[in-house]
Parts: structure tokens; C-alpha cells; sequence
């Protein structure tokens, strides 16, 4: 992990940096950029790591679209959060713009007020002895530091707050009404 020897002969170097490129990526999926800073942290030379990347990328171990899908599902199930933030994150990870557009296209499927929606609900079930004014600006700030957009976050609160979202015929009444069934 310290500094790597330079007298070593290259090929030898090469098959280090590679072992730990791969140990790397053993432990979680990482992105070009990532890979390539981890890299460099642990002293390899700059060619060297261009070496070791474009070796992984032709063996199809490092692909940045592929990464870019895999963390923006798990994120949206594991942390629900809005487009927005998404966005941001995987620009973190060192991905191009057209990657992430290409991501966050992708992502058909993800409905960001169902998310917003469901959010609310669960937050404002654990904010007891507090208004509604209260209640909805908390949520407000808690939904727009996640990242979603200003509609998702409005109608999510909406439903909720109108009694639309806990009407007899509601999917939040009927589940409120399951879960004090099995107790």
C-alpha cells in the first residue's frame, strides 16, 4: 500500500496494479475515474494506471454506462431520491454528461412522485405532537435536500396533507389498516 518500488521490471509492476485493481473492484463496482484515483493513491504511476485501466476496459471489467446503470438502480431502492440528486451523484463518480442523460433516460420506470409520495407518508407517520405547517415544511426540506423536483415534492404533499392520500379507498389507508391487522 506504500510507495511502489521502481526497480521492479514493469511487467511485474503491471501485474501488481492490476491485482489491486481488481481487489478493488471485488468490493464494490467503481467507475473509470474512481478506479483511477484509488490508483494513484497507492503511488502507481499515471501511465502505468492508463495501462491497467484500458486492460480492464478491454476485458470488460470497467465500464462506465454499465456502472452508471447499476448505481443509479441500487441508489433509487436502497435511498430514494429525486432525479436531481442522482444527477449529481453520478457526476460525483467522474461519469460524462452524456453518460448520466443516458442513465437518468434509462430510469423509465422510476416514478419520482411515487417515491416523493412515499417519503411523506412515512416521515409524517413519526412526526407526532407536531402542526401540519410544521410537519409540511419539514418534509419540504427533507424531499428537496434528497434531490427530487419542486412538483414531485408539491403534489407528494398534496395528496398527503388533502386527506387524498388517507381516504378510505387510499393505498396508505388500506396498508395502515393491514399493518394493525397482523399486530
Amino acid at each position: 500500500m506504500g510507495c511502489v518500488n521502481i526497480s521492479e521490471p514493469e511487467e511485474r509492476l503491471l501485474l501488481k496494479a492490476k491485482s489491486d485493481a481488481l481487489r478493488l473492484l471485488s468490493f464494490k463496482p467503481r467507475s473509470i475515474l474512481e478506479l483511477e484515483n484509488r490508483l494513484k493513491l497507492k503511488k502507481y504511476d499515471p501511465a502505468l494506471v492508463q495501462k491497467v485501466v484500458m486492460s480492464l476496459k478491454a476485458q470488460g471489467l470497467l465500464d462506465d454506462e454499465k456502472f452508471a446503470k447499476l448505481f443509479a438502480n441500487a441508489r433509487i431502492y436502497s435511498r430514494p431520491s429525486g432525479k436531481r440528486q442522482l444527477e449529481s451523484e453520478l457526476k460525483e463518480k467522474g461519469l460524462s454528461k452524456e453518460t448520466v442523460q443516458k442513465t437518468l433516460n434509462s430510469l423509465e420506470d422510476y416514478d419520482e412522485k411515487k417515491a416523493a409520495r412515499d417519503l411523506v407518508w412515512s416521515r409524517s407517520q413519526k412526526m407526532t405532537g407536531i402542526s401540519n405547517e410544521k410537519k409540511k415544511s419539514r418534509l419540504f426540506g427533507f424531499l428537496k435536500r434528497r434531490g427530487f423536483s419542486n412538483d414531485a415534492i408539491f403534489s407528494a404533499l398534496t395528496e398527503i396533507f388533502s386527506g387524498k392520500g388517507c381516504g378510505e379507498s387510499s393505498p396508505f389507508r388500506q396498508r395502515r389498516i393491514r399493518l394493525r391487522r397482523k399486530k
